[in-house]
């Protein structure tokens, strides 16, 4: 729901395995987004488009999501040796790499998962367009919700350290949407204070209210909800005695996943629990 494509890549040193790889996966969807297929035929030309077309750390499974990686190339551990520099090198955690191997006695199965942190392991003979379907989708949807799961553990961690007064939270809160390398319009409205990112204000209520006037689902048994129109997302969780209201309004690309909205919701409730928190404190008289 936050970009625009879904990026996946395919290493191989065989063209006809790239090419067929690209005509294979030219249809596929995911979130309702078109997945685009980047292809390099070496290690070195993966670390290179990795260190420029995929350079800026994704947070939310934006950038790289899925990587299909030969082992056999410029060497015979070329394919394992790039997994190594993703993983050690780029400490990137999100993207979902699957060796396709024609080779399999050059690299066991066991040891590759076990040793190269990845998500999966065939054989080139089992690269049919209905595997690489399953795995595209399956890896899209773990790589957005591990990046978006750590994303905002981070971005509440954040947020503690600075619960000394609203204003602080409100900045620090700001701040975190800004280091975000996605485009999406996002805004939140507490107690009469209202954050946005890529809206304006007045925009941002309009939106809020009109969604909030919809039947929406339940979350929980607090009067937590959220409601969806299209690809906007609204959570609305509701003010008790631990918790200040939050309105939450995402717009995206796409419609929001279901998978995502629990994480969207446990991060607005917990962000309400703060403010109530902070404005009692700010209540007492010095």
């Amino acid at each position: 729901m936050f970009e625009k494509e879904i990026p996946v890549l395919v290493v191989d040193d065989e063209p006809d395995v790239l090419q067929i790889s690209q005509l294979a996966m030219r249809s596929f969807e995911v979130f309702g987004l078109p997945v685009t297929v980047h292809t390099a035929e070496s290690k070195a030309k993966a670390i290179e488009l990795l260190e420029s077309e995929f350079a800026v750390k994704a947070q939310v499974g934006a950038k790289l999501n899925v990587a299909f990686i030969d082992v056999v190339m410029e060497t015979d551990t070329a394919g394992l040796e790039l997994c190594d520099y993703i993983r050690n090198t780029l400490r990137n955690k999100f993207v979902q790499i699957y060796i396709r191997t024609g080779q399999p006695g050059v690299a066991p199965e066991r040891e590759v998962i076990d040793r190269y942190d990845i998500n999966g392991y065939f054989t080139k003979v089992e690269a049919t367009e209905d595997k690489l379907y399953t795995l595209t989708k399956s890896g899209v949807r773990q790589a957005y919700f591990t990046g978006l799961s750590l994303a905002l553990a981070r971005n509440l961690q954040g947020l503690i350290a600075a619960a000394d007064t609203r204003e602080r939270l409100a900045e620090t809160l700001q701040r975190s949407w800004d280091a975000w390398d996605v485009d999406f319009r996002i805004g939140y409205r507490v107690d009469g204070t209202t954050m946005v990112r890529g809206i304006d204000e007045q925009a941002f209520g309009e939106l809020a209210d009109r969604l909030a006037a919809q039947p929406g689902t339940a979350i929980g048994d607090r009067g937590d909800r959220y409601a969806v129109d299209g690809n906007q997302l609204l959570v609305d969780v509701a003010a008790d005695e631990t918790t200040a209201a939050v309105q939450h309004v995402v717009v995206g690309y796409a419609p929001p996943p279901e998978m995502l909205i629990p994480l969207i919701h446990g991060f607005a409730r917990s962000f309400g629990a703060l403010w109530k928190k902070v404005a009692a404190r700010e209540a007492v008289p010095a």
